[in-house]
């Protein structure tokens, strides 16, 4: 290493140490300093920072870790509202359990998924033959899997923790299967019926909950009608970026509540409040 970039290294190590010991420090106006000066960390230092927290037995200074972290999420989420767009939306979600993210582990691992898929086709595929090789390389070779067993674990509900544990809720698993096809070129539309997620690829409604099969219109006005709701053909109509956000956050503050963690519930219903 240089003397300039262990100069570099130095500078760094003191401000992480400086942040650390404020962290201590209660007063809303040195935690409002701090949740600005967040943007100024990459990965490394927020996951070093994120550690000594979680490490310290300091119940406080714990506390005042995600409270900058949830303040400085906030402006980032009111920075995506302007132009609201699914991954990146579902990437800052996650940082709501996880502060200090990874986004672009994340990014290319979907990345690697599409050049994957890809591989397999050829520019004479049809768009139905690039649908049977997006469904093997996520439920064959990735083997992902709808949680039947835990629907309402929590870690169902990130998109982070779902790409780890390969099994997730309709919506999240639908939300993997949608980005993978956009880097594929392909127009997927999120579809929120009663009571479950799909998607809707050329006419086809398609279920990533059960591994990709596709469904018919009878399976889901079936379904509605179990959970005793009215059936009406708009629940089929496509709906946006911001308004899958809005039922992901949705689902959280239910099992939040679910779990009496009243206060994660909260956070979450603030961040729902800026879509």
């Amino acid at each position: 290493m240089s003397t300039l970039q262990e100069h570099s290294s130095t500078n760094k190590d003191k401000e992480l140490k400086a942040f650390v010991s404020l962290l201590q420090d209660s007063e809303d106006k040195t935690l409002n300093l701090l949740a600005d000066q967040i943007s100024n960390f990459d990965f490394t230092a927020l996951k070093q920072i994120d550690k000594i927290a979680r490490q310290s037995n300091n119940e406080e200074l714990i506390d005042n870790w995600f409270y900058v972290s949830r303040k400085n999420l906030r402006k980032e989420l009111e920075a995506w509202r302007q132009d609201p767009e699914l991954e990146l939306g579902l990437l800052l979600l996650s940082k709501l359990k996880t502060p200090a993210l990874d986004i672009q582990h994340y990014r290319t691992v979907l990345d690697e998924y599409a050049k994957r898929v890809s591989d397999k086709i050829t520019t004479e595929s049809s768009s139905l033959d690039i649908i049977h090789a997006l469904n093997y390389v996520l439920f064959h070779e990735e083997n992902y899997v709808g949680n039947q067993i835990s629907y309402y674990d929590l870690s169902n509900n990130f998109l982070n923790t779902v790409i780890e544990g390969k099994t997730g809720n309709p919506i999240m698993l639908s939300s993997i299967y949608i980005l993978v096809a956009r880097r594929l070129g392909l127009e997927i539309e999120s579809i929120g019926t009663p009571g479950h997620f799909i998607v809707k690829f050329d006419g086809m409604l398609i279920d990533p909950f059960f591994q990709g099969r596709e469904v018919t219109k009878d399976e889901c006005i079936i379904r509605a009608q179990e959970l005793s709701v009215f059936w009406r053909d708009e629940y089929l109509d496509p709906i946006d970026d911001s308004m899958v956000l809005g039922r992901c956050i949705r689902n959280l503050i239910a099992i939040y509540k679910k779990l009496n963690d009243l206060e994660s519930a909260a956070d979450a219903s603030d961040f729902l409040k800026l879509l």
